[in-house]
């Protein structure tokens, strides 16, 4: 999921966050207090909006399966979390400069140090949490780069210091914002929305790990068709995980480097009790995984999420997949019978053709399925596939949806692409796997 940019569809979740955004923003400005100073004002909106934001946030990480559906995928979930956990911090920037311009008639040095620690650590984990981003954009300094190269497992758990800065934010506005002294009404509205944020911080770190089920699986089959994938097949301990053709699970397997937490394309078929994934060695932990692992090794569980499926699509689809993006494909092609009722152009983008993973399973489905054109795109020979030529023989306004897994890159292209010929948004569904 590395994408800079992702086309989203609006959602019912979207619509909720900037509701809520919007309103808060509405009440400060509504029950401003007499006698505040406009600029110190404004700067405590600010904050208050960056707290909420926060709390958003959090609330987003808390991955429910009601926050999921709302937002139509965890990938989403995951963009948004990311979206406004930024604007939040870019708000701090106004209310540091505009809170500054006025009296501090509740100023202390324990609410102002909470407030430099809130400060300073939102601003850090921000810089490394986008770094691959700003790296990629061209950002210079050895600190980016660094941030940039960092693991994710070791990524991930400074990162979950976020709640901790966030409660400091929230402790700091209680304690020097005069607006908040003021008036009642936006004091306990600022608490609120605080406490909601620590309450969801609270079960995230405390509590999900007993209410998410985990399901235990011992690694059966280890597959290297080439140097840099691996195909895994995992049988269940006890009761199967439940999933449907393109959803993707999170994945951590055992051993001296082990449990560590990964997400991964399901490629089998929700018949079949044993569990398929593809791995594709790009990271020191997936690299490791393509030397090391082996059958025995146990493993767990964690889903399974994402709204990839074609079934919530019309009648004319096109499906792009780009190298191992190829996984959740396979498991819709594993899962056809005779129901299948879709005309699907199927391009599956490789440098060459014998890049190309489960090539002789896909060309029987298309032989099975004759409304499933299946075709391979070799980049080297053909060049990079463009949405001009994977639409060519569907009309322009044609009710065509599209369907894409692969390269960010490739599928930031393609998703403009796909826009530029007229296609809305809304038909074109592509998902991706960077949480960073």
């Amino acid at each position: 999921m590395r994408a800079l940019r992702l086309r989203l569809v609006p959602s019912l979740g979207a619509t909720l966050l900037t509701a809520v955004a919007t309103a808060n923003v509405a009440l400060w400005l509504i029950a401003r207090p007499l006698h505040q100073p406009t600029g110190r004002y404004l700067g405590e909106l600010c904050g208050a909006e960056a707290v909420l934001l926060l709390s958003c946030s959090l609330v987003l990480a808390t991955i429910l399966p009601a926050i999921e559906r709302a937002f139509s995928g965890l990938d989403r979930v995951a963009v948004w979390h990311r979206r406004v956990a930024t604007i939040a911090v870019l708000l701090l920037v106004p209310h540091r400069v505009l809170v500054a311009s006025g009296a501090d008639p509740y100023g202390t040095a324990i609410g102002r140090g909470l407030g430099v620690i809130a400060l300073l650590g939102l601003v850090v984990l921000s810089v490394w949490a986008l770094a691959p981003r700003l790296r990629t954009a061209g950002w210079p300094g050895p600190v980016v780069r660094r941030l940039a190269r960092a693991s994710y497992e070791r990524w991930l758990t400074v990162h979950r210091l976020t709640g901790l800065f966030m409660i400091a934010a929230v402790a700091h506005g209680a304690l020097v914002a005069p607006a908040l002294h003021s008036s009642t009404l936006l004091r306990v509205t600022y608490l609120a929305i605080g406490g909601t944020g620590v309450a969801a911080y609270a079960y995230r770190e405390l509590f999900a790990r007993f209410v998410i089920p985990v399901h235990d699986y011992t690694v059966s089959e280890v597959q290297r068709p080439n140097d840099t994938t691996i195909g895994v097949s995992l049988e269940p301990v006890r009761e199967p995980l439940a999933f449907v053709p393109g959803q993707f699970v999170v994945l951590s397997f055992g051993g001296a480097s082990g449990w560590q937490t990964h997400p991964f394309s399901v490629a089998s078929a929700p018949s079949e009790r044993r569990l398929d994934v593809s791995i594709k060695a790009v990271g020191d932990y997936t690299r490791d995984l393509h030397d090391k692992l082996r059958p025995g090794t146990p493993a767990k569980a964690v889903g399974p999420f994402g709204g990839f499926d074609y079934r919530h699509g019309g009648h004319d689809q096109i499906w792009i997949a780009g190298g191992i993006g190829i996984t959740p494909f396979l498991s819709w092609i594993r899962s056809l019978d005779g129901t299948f009722d879709r005309n699907v152009d199927f391009y599956y983008s490789v440098r060459r053709q014998a890049d190309a993973l489960y090539l002789a399973e896909i060309e029987a489905a298309a032989r099975h399925h004759p409304t499933l054109r299946a075709r391979v795109v070799e980049t080297e020979r053909e060049g990079l596939l463009t949405a001009e030529k994977a639409a060519k023989g569907h009309p322009r306004g044609m009710d065509v949806w599209i369907y894409m897994c692969g390269p960010p890159p490739m599928m930031t292209a393609l998703s403009q692409g796909f826009r530029g010929l007229g296609i809305p948004a809304s038909r074109v569904r592509w998902e991706q796997f960077d949480i960073r």
